[in-house]
């Protein structure tokens, strides 16, 4: 397993699509924020403690975005549909365990983005100090080493679910199509239908449709919703319909049904794999 995963990681980490998908996080917020040190005014008042930990925390909140989760697909299609398309799976294939395959590829792409994100939370630490020390504005003195480490291990803990299931949606499609881009466009379906199901599915039961209900009740989306309101408000996300009826869940309800289906995706990504006719 570890040549697997050395393998993997030597072939990825230099990778022009984890330049644009995964190193991108780290130049870009180096180049925002070092922009942002040399134009910023002096603010008008002092900034609140956790407006301060907020900002440096925003590259951990990039997985609960539709539009993050749009990129964490894309690098997952193509790490798992590029070697169809590279046509070098029929060249590990008969050397390794099929298995060993297809988990190096999910863990060597979430230690990248990690990874990537772990930089990208430093640089900004570094940028807003310096930012602070450049305006002569003075770090809020809520700011300590525990806070900022509450923030930044609540905004990981946040992003994990929708990671792991935008991940999942991406290798199945990747594995089913042989496809970069018909898997990036599968999940990116999927992932819209998570965003706006729920909208859709209130709306429509105004004109008599509440049998939506049912089906999101199941689908993944309602359950990142409930699971993320649990976890920042304590109070679980609610959806009201037109005849009068509640969609609430517990926050363990929500947590199990993401857990199956993170785990029944991933599960069927290896069937699928082991089972193909790789030539």
């Amino acid at each position: 397993m570890r040549n697997t995963l050395s393998a993997e990681w030597t072939k990825l980490l230099p990778h022009k699509g984890t330049w644009l998908l995964v190193w991108i996080y780290p130049i870009a917020f180096a180049v925002i924020l070092t922009l942002a040190i040399f134009t910023a005014g002096k603010p008008k008042a002092p900034m609140p403690a956790e407006v301060w930990i907020d900002y440096t925390v925003r590259v951990w909140q990039i997985a609960g975005l539709t539009l993050g989760r749009y990129f964490i697909a894309a690098y997952f299609a193509l790490v798992f549909a590029g070697e169809y398309g590279w046509n070098t799976w029929k060249l590990v294939v008969p050397h390794t365990a099929r298995w060993k395959l297809i988990a190096s590829k999910y863990a060597v792409a979430l230690a990248l983005l990690y990874s990537a994100w772990l930089v990208t939370a430093a640089i900004t630490l570094l940028l807003n100090w310096a930012k602070a020390v450049v305006t002569g504005i003075a770090i809020p003195e809520g700011v300590t080493a525990a806070t900022l480490l509450d923030g930044h291990l609540t905004a990981i803990a946040l992003g994990i679910a929708p990671l792991l299931l935008a991940a999942a949606y991406a290798s199945i499609a990747a594995v089913l199509t042989r496809s970069t881009l018909a898997a990036f466009i599968i999940s990116l379906v999927l992932i819209t239908i998570d965003e706006i199901f729920g909208k859709l599915m209130s709306v429509m039961s105004a004109f008599g449709l509440e049998w939506l209900a049912a089906p999101y009740r199941v689908l993944p989306g309602y359950h990142l919703d409930n699971l993320t309101s649990w976890m920042q408000e304590g109070v679980g996300h609610q959806v009201k319909l037109a005849s009068g009826a509640v969609v609430a869940y517990s926050q363990a309800v929500s947590a199990v049904a993401l857990i199956a289906w993170i785990a029944g995706l991933v599960a069927l990504t290896f069937w699928v794999f082991r089972r193909q006719d790789i030539n």
